[in-house]
């Protein structure tokens, strides 16, 4: 199979695997609300979903059955209004996976353009998702987990392991960007994606995550090869599609820093950074006003009434929901059109 197909083949396979384990993201009917960007309490009839999700099926194929054509650039833009409609679309099996398929439209006429762009995109990826690690939040839940699976390895092996964790991934990272470095880093990430796999594997969770996290190895050792680049390169007018990609997988995610861009779009993934949130109710008589299937999803913890809202997704969507405030006040408001104004307060944790 030629290795350009090849390609579309994976990129398509690791899109669809996730979104069949998740298939009710795709539709407005179901128990948990689409959380639209722009627009409140937005949901479509059932047959505009079945709708967009036909043309994204075609654009899919289209970009699938033939080379050089505009189905990634049509399957891109309906992903990103279907996220525009349901945050809770946006995660990063999705998200990571149209944006390569958007960049091979980009550079379809020049494959070794597309090659530096994703490596650019697998840089800032590993970069940042390392650097948002190095929080306390990190520190604490990896080093339990450490203590519960190799307790026989010595208590300062495991601190110091703990410690490294964030920059050895930043590190890796990094190595992408340069050609002397380029080999060992892929070999360091491809061990450190067998980690993450083994553990979500013994956990028996995070199985849509595993097409994300096969096809960014199988990917990085398809196209390393005979690939001379390095990030300093970048110095002509005709590399300015790529200076813009190197500012959005490289600046872009510091402003996450500052409060002022998502954190999953900022590459900060399992670092404990979001937050996570319940909704309380004010008064516990509240709870027979909302739907059935709300209300099966209530908890008691020391006489206070609350749904988490990570079990309401994964109950009825398979996915965790978009940690962003927004999102939790959204719903937090759809709850209250049932229940009343001010009848509910949020409370937020770490995960």
């Amino acid at each position: 199979m030629p290795k350009r197909l090849l390609i579309r083949v994976l990129l398509v396979i690791s899109f669809v695997i996730p979104s069949i384990l998740s298939l009710s993201v795709w539709f407005s009917n179901r128990g948990f609300p689409t959380i639209p960007l722009f627009f409140k309490h937005l949901e479509f009839d059932y047959y505009i979903d079945l709708s967009l999700l036909t043309i994204f099926c075609i654009s899919a194929i289209w970009f699938l059955l033939k080379d050089k054509n505009k189905g990634g650039l049509c399957f891109f833009l309906i992903y990103v209004l279907l996220s525009i409609f349901d945050q809770t679309r946006i995660q990063p099996f999705f998200f990571e996976i149209a944006i390569i398929i958007f960049f091979y439209y980009l550079f379809r006429n020049n494959f070794n353009h597309f090659k530096i762009a994703f490596f650019l995109l697998m840089a800032g990826t590993y970069i940042w998702s390392g650097l948002h690690k190095v929080n306390a939040v990190f520190y604490e839940f990896w080093f339990e987990g450490l203590n519960k699976r190799i307790p026989f390895i010595p208590v300062f092996f495991r601190q110091v392991f703990t410690w490294s964790v964030p920059f050895l991934e930043a590190l890796f990272g990094i190595a992408l960007l340069f050609n002397k470095t380029r080999k060992i880093g892929i070999f360091m990430l491809a061990i450190m994606h067998a980690m993450v796999l083994i553990t979500l594997t013994y956990a028996g969770v995070g199985f849509t995550v595993f097409p994300l996290n096969m096809i960014n190895v199988i990917l990085l050792f398809m196209l390393y090869r005979g690939f001379d680049w390095n990030l300093f390169k970048l110095k002509n007018k005709r590399h300015l599609k790529l200076k813009i990609i190197a500012f959005y997988a490289l600046v872009l995610p510091s402003l996450n820093l500052i409060g002022c861009y998502d954190h999953l779009l900022a590459f900060s993934y399992f670092s404990g950074k979001p937050s996570y949130c319940n909704i309380f109710f004010l008064n516990k008589d509240d709870r027979s006003k909302l739907p059935q299937e709300v209300q099966s999803l209530i908890r008691e913890y020391e006489g206070n009434y609350y749904i988490n809202i990570n079990e309401w997704s994964l109950i009825y969507v398979n996915l965790l929901c978009y940690p962003q405030e927004r999102v939790y006040l959204y719903l937090q408001d759809y709850i209250e059109t049932f229940t009343g104004d001010k009848t509910t307060y949020l409370q937020y944790y770490k995960k």
